[in-house]
């Protein structure tokens, strides 16, 4: 399974080499303003759902997990330029000042809608995102790296390939990586409504949308050392694919590409003999998706997951996240293992995009 054309992976933990430590994280969405929010009010089983002004063609709301205190008049640009910059803004105020004369890369998730080969319209707003981070940034004296994922919910594990070696290599000295994502946009709407995809009370084979970004902060432990940053968790093990079978096509779902990748991690946990404790899926309602979920899983865990193992889904509460799903569930694995709830060394973070990436994350709690 590993010599797939598609797969790539990176492993950064035991005597393969120092793996990148994650050093702060920020997140905001309809749920919570922080990780550490994100974290208690998923525990707590509340919900970030409420109706939006949009309609779908049986007259009903569309439901979404927007984030309320945005303007219900904005959409768009309106909402992810400011939701992008507040969230970077949280994660450099956590980390109050980044070492001196240091390299620094900003790798940005974005929507499939946001590729090279997009309508002007979602290009513009991909160079609005950009611009706006940018600019954060050099208000603060830092000319960044800029790397653009726009591989929708998979992008954060191809990122995180490309800021792990970066940061191996020295190429930079920290990496500020996440994503940003909403459906709060009339044409990401009337696209879904179109393909039956948006959950409108009716139809089943749906998901709901959301919004949300998240950030973290990844470098080497010789620079977490000197600037006396918290080391909170590391970079253990990241995987790419490709699947096949998309909504848009006839192919049968065979869950190739997400089995491919996850095994990755299960043969290393399974080689070094650790378990595999919480995995966070951004799996929806739709068919397709829950049956590739179905069909992945066991083949990834089925030696390497404890029965006492912990096994959740972002979408159940903060809605579909899109790009922001990993980096999200990233900042909420991190509050997880250093509040012990649940009580997990090792977290595995799945994405699955509409366009066939698929991406998985291993994050092991620092001893």
């Amino acid at each position: 399974m590993s010599t797939a054309r598609h797969l790539d992976s990176a492993h950064y933990g035991g005597r393969w080499g120092s793996a990148p430590v994650i050093v702060g994280t920020a997140a905001w969405n309809g749920l919570a303003f922080a990780p550490y929010q994100t974290w208690a009010f998923r525990r707590a089983e509340l919900s970030a759902y409420a109706e939006t002004p949009f309609r779908a063609p049986n007259g009903k709301r569309v439901t979404m997990a927007p984030i309320r205190t945005l303007p219900t008049r904005d959409s768009g640009a309106e909402r992810l330029v400011p939701i992008a910059t507040r969230t970077l803004t949280q994660l450099l105020t956590n980390l109050e000042e980044l070492p001196p004369n240091a390299t620094v890369a900003l790798v940005l998730c974005l929507p499939e809608r946001m590729g090279e080969r997009t309508q002007e319209g979602f290009a513009t707003q991909r160079r609005q995102v950009e611009k706006a981070l940018v600019r954060l940034l050099e208000e603060r004296d830092v000319r960044p790296v800029v790397h653009v994922v726009p591989r929708g919910h998979a992008s954060l594990a191809f990122a995180l390939i490309e800021a792990g070696e970066a940061l191996r290599g020295r190429k930079v000295d920290v990496a500020l990586v996440g994503g940003v994502d909403t459906y709060y946009d009339p044409e990401v709407v009337q696209t879904l409504i179109d393909q039956q995809r948006i959950f409108d009370g009716e139809n089943l084979d749906t998901f709901v949308g959301g919004e949300g970004a998240a950030f973290c902060a990844l470098t080497r432990t010789d620079v977490a050392k000197r600037t006396k940053w918290p080391v909170l968790a590391r970079l253990d093990t990241v995987a790419t694919d490709v699947e096949l079978a998309t909504q848009d096509n006839d192919v049968p779902c065979m869950a190739a590409a997400l089995t491919r990748a996850g095994r990755v991690v299960s043969e290393r946990l399974r080689e070094e003999r650790r378990t595999l404790d919480w995995w966070l899926s951004d799996m929806t309602a739709e068919e397709l998706r829950v049956h590739e979920f179905k069909l992945a899983w066991p083949r990834v865990a089925h030696d390497v997951m404890p029965p006492e193992a912990t096994l959740e889904y972002l979408s159940e509460c903060l809605g579909d996240l899109g790009a922001a799903a990993m980096p999200t569930g990233l900042a909420v694995a991190v509050e997880g293992m250093l509040r012990g709830d649940p009580g997990a060394a090792t977290c595995l973070l799945t994405g699955s995009s509409a366009g066939g990436a698929r991406g998985v994350v291993l994050l092991s709690r620092e001893p």
